[in-house]
């Protein structure tokens, strides 16, 4: 249990109340549009979008389960941030271009554009299940069982006080909110973990070598023979689950269709993937703290340990009060996709097509509900994996692999076709029970080399029936085929210190001095 000191409590107040200023203030002004509403079409620079991501894709699961595994598993936890790297360039210069060139304001809808209307269908069918059930779950629990603790109230009661104020927020601003709150919040999430960090550099005995710790602790690449994080999984992560998360994933990239031009969408992404190279400092390096002042504690516990024990008054309710709010922002980003799917993806084509802007964006507020009662009511069932990262990252091992596969050969591949997409795209029904069904087989193979298998047997699947399945018709997908020729026509006319490529590079020398001075 929590026990602030009065100070913190006013601090913890404060935050919100200037959260909940941004929120209003940002949301104030009426959308007419739909695709305003949502996306904030062609309005977003490239700071938001950067700062969007972050905060889209961090939340109290980040914070609470991060710094749990890291406490148990050691530096190698961190390769959940800083293996982004080729996902993040990936988007930037394979899908990027063509979600702007093509307008979209989901991710299916680039699979009508590529494929046709049933690969749309299936795939937006998929995001709102992913999401109900697997993400927005995740992220209430986590962010319920903070709350609890710090305001020593019910779990379930938390859970319930969370998905209210976040459903209030989407509904009430749609994107512009998201976008501005996720601003601030990414800001102070960042310098509240470095804060962190830094001093708890101080106070641990023997500093940043005690902290990094021993033996397999220290390094980020572990033996295939590793029970929990053998680098074989990693290939998983980088081949798969990244790019589902980063190139597909709409609450991702929700930001990013809002972008003024191509260039802040990829600059934008790219100012993220600078930030994520901090990222561990704030979610990975306080479990390894919390390691190093005490090896005892029950995992989950490691984050609000080290906050306590290391931080005066005033900064405990700050941290605490980041901690909650990233809860809120990742929910808002989320809902707010699964909205947009929904209304753009089945209402506006199935349901009523002749729809006016303004039943299009009371649809998503009705549906942005019940999206949030559906994940607060199936929210206790996070308590069967024993462990917040576990839950999320066993489960995104599997359902990434059909798609991620579809959305890379659709865009490498000619030759792949709409049917063999869609049966491809049906593989994800059967990947959602995968983590139960090897929890109740007793399989005892590393979850992420079952995920690896998984993978390899589905490319060699895809190749086997696009050769084997002839499509229906000739399908006009030539413009949706990447193309060196096309990348660099993009680059002209422009100074070479704003270049993309010239960012993208810097970015990766980065990250592989990461892994050289870490491996």
């Amino acid at each position: 249990m929590i026990y602030l000191h009065k100070a913190d409590l006013l601090v913890f107040a404060f935050y919100f109340l200037i959260f909940v200023t941004i929120a209003f203030y940002a949301g104030r002004k009426k959308r007419v549009l739909a695709a305003d509403f949502f996306i904030n079409q062609n309005r977003l620079p490239w700071f938001v979008i950067g700062f969007s991501m972050i905060a889209s894709g961090i939340s109290s699961e980040q914070f609470l389960g991060t710094v749990g595994f890291a406490y148990e598993h050691g530096l190698s936890v961190a390769n959940w941030e800083w293996l982004n790297g080729p996902s993040i360039l990936i988007l930037v210069f394979l899908f990027i271009p063509f979600y702007l060139k093509k307008k979209i304001v989901t991710m299916p809808h680039f699979l009508e554009h590529r494929f046709d209307g049933r690969v749309r269908t299936i795939f937006a069918l998929i995001s709102v299940l992913i999401y109900v059930f697997i993400n927005l779950a995740g992220v209430i629990y986590s962010g319920g069982f903070a709350l609890s603790r710090i305001l020593h109230l019910n779990i379930y009661l938390c859970i319930w006080i969370i998905a209210f104020f976040a459903a209030f927020f989407v509904m009430y601003g749609g994107m512009a909110t998201i976008a501005w709150t996720n601003v601030f919040q990414a800001s102070m999430l960042l310098i509240s973990g470095l804060l962190l960090f830094l001093i708890g550099l101080l106070k641990v005995p023997g500093g940043f070598s005690s902290i990094l710790g021993e033996g397999s602790r220290s390094h980020l690449i572990l033996p295939a023979s590793d029970p929990d994080i053998p680098w074989t999984g990693l290939l998983v992560l980088v081949l798969s689950t990244n790019i589902w998360y980063y190139c597909t994933n709409q609450n991702i990239n929700q930001s990013t269709l809002g972008a003024k031009n191509q260039w802040h969408a990829q600059i934008g992404i790219l100012f993220a993937g600078f930030l994520w190279l901090f990222i561990p400092f704030a979610d990975t390096f306080p479990g390894l703290i919390a390691y190093a002042l005490n090896p005892d504690l029950p995992k989950d516990n490691a984050f609000i340990y080290a906050v306590q024990e290391l931080l005066p008054t005033g900064l405990t309710g700050i941290v605490f009060a980041v901690l909650c709010a990233a809860v809120i922002t990742a929910i808002q980003a989320g809902v707010n996709g699964v909205s947009t799917i929904f209304t753009f993806d089945f209402y506006q084509r199935f349901i009523k097509p002749s729809a006016s802007e303004k039943e299009l964006i009371r649809t998503g507020r009705i549906f942005t509900a019940a999206v949030l009662l559906l994940g607060a009511t199936w929210a206790p069932m996070v308590l069967r994996f024993g462990h917040i990262f576990s839950y999320f990252q066993e489960c995104w091992a599997f359902v990434a692999i059909p798609i991620a596969t579809v959305f890379v050969a659709g865009i490498l591949w000619r030759k792949f076709h709409a049917k063999v997409a869609f049966y491809i795209l049906l593989l994800t029904f059967p990947m959602f029970l995968m983590p139960y069904v090897l929890r109740i087989l007793k399989i005892q193979m590393n979850v992420f080399n079952v995920a690896g298998i998984t993978l390899f047997l589905t490319v060699l699947l895809v190749v086997f029936l696009t050769f084997m399945i002839r499509p229906v018709a000739e399908e006009n997908k030539d413009q949706l085929i990447f193309s060196f020729s096309s990348s660099e026509n993009s680059l002209q006319g422009i100074p070479w210190y704003r270049k993309v490529p010239f960012w993208a590079v810097i970015m990766m020398l980065l990250y592989a001095g990461v892994y050289a001075l870490f491996w």
